[in-house]
This record gives structure tokens, sequence and C-alpha cells, in this order.
């Protein structure tokens, strides 16, 4: 039996998704839908583009933070749709990096859906993606006490090179482990704002107030595209949720959660 308060994605059983011409159908009976998106303009290979990259890994960057975002809320994601402003040709190896995202986190193939840009001749890159997921009935909510873990480390251009492979970015295969174990009691991707405003935003959501310790997490560099993630767990349970994760990536206990002094909660009020 799962322990209150413990997110553990709901069975996709009884979700069934079928194709009707260029349509997507979900059947989701009695559920809440989230939705979450992303764009990258003017970043990728193209004549225009201001920044230049590898066509495949902007279109990896561009599923992955959605994808985090609703897997680290709990939410199973259902449905991936990316729109791409460029012909189907040259798009397509964006497509297929697409498909495997959606797979690491737990999408069919044949779930992923969108449109390319053919009538019109373009020289930029344009990316959109929305992710379509479930929410759970209890929504994750961290607890008094909890350690509070930064899985991977926040890398961010033009300051770092945020190239495949690096080690600090946490995989999103690791992630939906993670978030299926049963014992992350809450969740959030690190993104512009750094892993200490993002752990405070887990903690206010349940509550609590978060405390740092000295550590070698620079708290307040950008984690761009969702390079890591903080996690709120059972201080007995950070090992074992370690291996859930390759031996490589960067972890470590950043803080700890707990229930807000009241000289805090007057200072709060009066504001």
């Amino acid at each position: 039996m799962t322990a209150p308060n413990h997110v553990q994605s709901p069975s996709h059983a009884h979700v069934s998704v079928t194709r009707l011409r260029d349509l997507l159908l979900a059947d989701i009976p009695a559920s809440r839908l989230v939705i979450a998106c992303d764009t990258i303009g003017g970043i990728g290979p193209r004549p225009n583009d201001s920044y230049p990259a590898d066509p495949v890994w902007c279109a990896h960057l561009g599923a992955r933070v959605p994808l985090l975002e609703l897997l680290c809320a709990g939410a199973p994601p259902l449905i991936l749709v990316d729109t791409l402003c460029q012909d189907s040709a040259s798009a397509q190896p964006m497509i297929d990096e697409f498909r495997r995202c959606a797979v690491a986190a737990g999408i069919g193939p044949d779930a992923v859906t969108g449109s390319t840009e053919d009538n019109v001749a373009t020289t930029q890159t344009g990316i959109g993606v929305t992710i379509i997921g479930v929410m759970p009935d209890n929504l994750p909510t961290a607890l008094d006490g909890d350690a509070m873990v930064c899985v991977g480390a926040p890398i961010s251009a033009p300051d770092d090179d945020v190239t495949p492979g690096r080690r600090e970015i946490v995989d999103v295969a690791e992630v939906r482990a993670l978030m299926t174990s049963g014992k992350v009691h809450d969740c959030i991707p690190v993104g512009s704002h750094g892993v200490a405003w993002e752990a405070r935003q887990l903690a206010s959501t349940a509550g609590l107030q978060a405390t740092f310790h000295t550590t070698g997490v620079d708290l307040n560099h950008s984690g761009g595209p969702s390079t890591c993630l903080v996690l709120a767990c059972d201080e007995g349970d950070v090992e074992e949720l370690r291996g859930l994760v390759a031996p490589e990536r960067p972890w470590e206990v950043v803080g700890r959660l707990a229930a807000r002094s009241s000289r805090h909660l007057s200072t709060t009020a009066r504001r």
C-alpha cells in the first residue's frame, strides 16, 4: 500500500488514444487534464537562426521542459503535440526525437502528433511543444522534515555548454522512475530562477519553510531547460532513490523542509 502524500502514477489502463485522420481521440473517463507547453525560436541550424544548434537537440530540449513539468507534478503525460515551422522532410529528425522523448516519459509512440510548414519557405527554426496529461486525485505535497535533493546540476547557456550527454542533465526516463517509485512526496524542475527559488516554491505549496545547507550546488544559477530538479522525500529514502538515476548524475541533499515558525508566520501576515 502506498503511503499518503506519495506520488504514484495512476494506471493508463482506462485511457484509450486512437486516430481519426489528423485527429487524436483520447477517452479519459472522469479525469482532470493537465497541460504544459514550451517554445523555441531562432535557435537551430537554419540560415536566419540567431544561435546555432543541432536540430535534434533543440527538439529534445523543447520536449523535456513540459514533460518534466508534468512528470514532477505526478501527472502521467498522455499526448505530445509538436508544431514545427519548417517542411516535413527537414523536420523528420526532430519528429523522431519527439517520439523518443515521449516513449521515455511513458507516452505511446502513436500518441505523438503535430504539424509542419510545407506551403511556405521558412529560414528560421520555430518549435512548439504541448504535453497533455492526467492529474492524480491526490496532488503531490512535501512533508514536514523532508529532505530536499537536487538531482542533476543547474547549467544554462551561454554561461555553460548545454550539450547532449552532459552528466549534469537529468534524463527524462530517470525523472519518470523517481516519480513512479512511490517515495517522492513532491518534485519541481529547476528553470532560470535557480534551485533555491524553485525549492521555496515547493515548500510554499505545502505551507512549509525551506532551509538550505552549504553545498557544492550553486543554488542561484539558472537551470536553463530544466537540467536538474529538486525533490522532497523522507530522509530515509534518499539512498534508495539515488539508485534510480545514473551513477554519474549529480545528487546532493541541499536542505530540509520544516513547519514555518510563528515568527515567520506573523511576518508573512503583515506583508
